[in-house]
């Protein structure tokens, strides 16, 4: 029942998890994109089948240059595990961030997947 997810810190690490998932064909998540906003891989061993095969999911990496909480080279290593990811930085830190520059990203990204759009 829903198009796509969106995750935040420890919410886009399972975001991305749940990704690698449905990009291997899993039926329990039918979605077709991601936004994750200040996300990480996840350092634990039993997650690190997750990150093995690129993840072939259209994703929209929203970082933050001063995130002192997920450190904006943390939300660039998730980035690359994915197949043509489409990277957001901003000067801010740890949060969504909503200016006109970031709407306007997050828009373009978005209409993508509306319907009549080819998708």
């Amino acid at each position: 029942p829903f198009d796509g997810l969106l995750g935040f810190s420890q919410g886009a690490a399972l975001a991305a998890m749940v990704c690698a998932l449905r990009a291997r064909g899993d039926p329990r998540f039918p979605v077709a994109f991601a936004v994750l906003v200040a996300g990480f891989a996840s350092r634990a061993p039993a997650h690190g089948h997750f990150y093995r095969e690129p993840i072939a999911l259209p994703t929209l990496h929203v970082v933050g240059d001063t995130d002192a909480v997920i450190a904006a080279p943390l939300s660039r290593e998730l980035a690359q595990c994915f197949v043509e990811p489409v990277m957001l930085t901003h000067p801010g830190g740890h949060f969504v961030p909503a200016a006109a520059a970031q709407k306007k990203a997050y828009l373009e990204f978005l209409e993508r997947f509306c319907p009549g759009q080819g998708q």
